[in-house]
C-alpha cells in the first residue's frame, strides 16, 4: 500500500525550513531539486513511509497559482483527464489547466468550494509502498458542504464522521485510494486552528519522545501531549514558519467507522 496523498508547503527560507525540519520533527531528506537564486524548486522530506513536499515562497507569477498560496494537497491519481473532467463538470474553479510537465507528469490544479489548492496528477512521492503516515487537514465553514463536494467533484471516499456539540462535522476522514485527507468544520473548541485552514496531521509511534525533540528545537506548542477518549496520545505544535502540524499515535483506516465523543484538534 501506497499513500497518494501528500500536504504540500511554500517557505521564504526553504533551506533553512528543511534543516528545521529534519532536527525538530525528524524528517529526512528524500530528495532537494535547486531552483534560482538558491531557493528550492521542489524537495521531499520523509517520515517513515510518508512523504511531503515543499519549496521556497517567492514573488508571484501568474502562471502558477502555486506562488499566490502558502500550503495545499497534491493528489496522485491514475486517469487526471477524467478526474480533471469530473472536477469541472461540478463546477470547481479550475486554476490551471491539464497539461504535460517537464518532470514527466500530467497533472492541473483546481480549487475547492472553499478556495483550498489542490493538484491531481500522476507525480508520485512515495518510491517505497508503506502505510499513510502523512494526512493533509482541511477547515471548512461547513462539514456537510465539503463532504458533498469532496466526493461528488474530487471522486474522494466519505469514512469516519465525528459530530461535534454544534452538529456540524469536527472531525472526518475522507479516502482516495491508498490516502486520506483529514477535515473539520463549524466550532473550535479548543482555539488550535487559531484562524488557520489547514494542518498536517502525522502518525507517530513515539509522541513523547518527538515532542521532547520538536520542544529543544524551538517548536511553538500548541496543544501538549495528552491521551485521547478515543485511544490516542498526542499533540499540536507550529513550526517556525507558523504552519500547524499534529503528531499522535492516531492512524485512520478505511474500516474505522464507530464514533468517539468529540476530538480537540486534527
Amino acid at each position: 500500500m501506497t499513500s497518494n496523498i501528500y500536504p504540500v508547503a511554500r517557505y521564504e527560507q526553504a533551506t533553512e525550513a528543511i534543516a528545521w525540519l529534519c532536527r525538530a520533527f525528524g524528517f529526512e531528506k528524500q530528495a532537494v531539486f535547486p531552483g534560482p537564486n538558491n531557493t528550492v524548486a521542489h524537495a521531499e522530506l520523509r517520515f517513515g513511509t510518508g512523504v511531503i513536499g515543499l519549496s521556497s515562497a517567492g514573488p508571484v507569477d501568474p502562471a502558477n497559482v502555486w506562488t499566490t498560496v502558502r500550503e495545499g494537497i497534491y493528489a496522485c491519481i491514475e486517469d487526471p483527464d477524467a478526474h480533471y473532467a469530473r472536477a469541472q463538470a461540478a463546477g470547481a474553479t479550475i486554476e490551471r489547466e491539464l497539461k504535460d510537465t517537464d518532470y514527466g507528469a500530467r497533472e492541473y490544479s483546481v480549487r475547492d468550494h472553499e478556495g483550498h489548492l489542490w493538484s491531481f496528477g500522476t507525480y508520485g512521492m512515495t518510491p517505497e509502498p508503506g502505510a499513510p503516515v502523512f494526512y493533509p487537514g482541511l477547515r471548512y465553514t461547513s462539514g456537510s458542504a465539503a463532504v458533498d463536494f469532496l466526493t461528488r467533484a474530487f471522486g474522494l471516499t466519505a469514512g469516519l464522521r465525528v459530530p461535534g456539540d454544534d452538529g456540524d462535522i469536527q472531525h472526518g476522514e475522507l479516502w482516495l485510494g491508498n490516502g486520506v485527507m483529514m477535515m473539520s468544520a463549524g466550532a473550535d473548541p479548543s482555539g488550535c486552528w487559531s484562524g488557520r485552514t489547514q494542518c498536517t496531521n502525522v502518525h507517530a509511534a513515539d509522541p513523547d519522545s518527538h515532542y521532547a525533540q520538536a520542544s529543544s528545537a524551538g517548536a511553538r506548542i500548541v496543544q501538549g501531549l495528552e491521551n485521547t477518549a478515543y485511544g490516542s496520545r498526542g499533540y499540536i505544535v507550529q513550526d517556525l514558519a507558523g504552519f500547524l502540524w499534529s503528531f499522535s499515535t492516531y492512524r485512520p483506516t478505511p474500516a474505522r467507522l464507530s464514533a468517539f465523543a468529540s476530538v480537540q484538534c486534527l
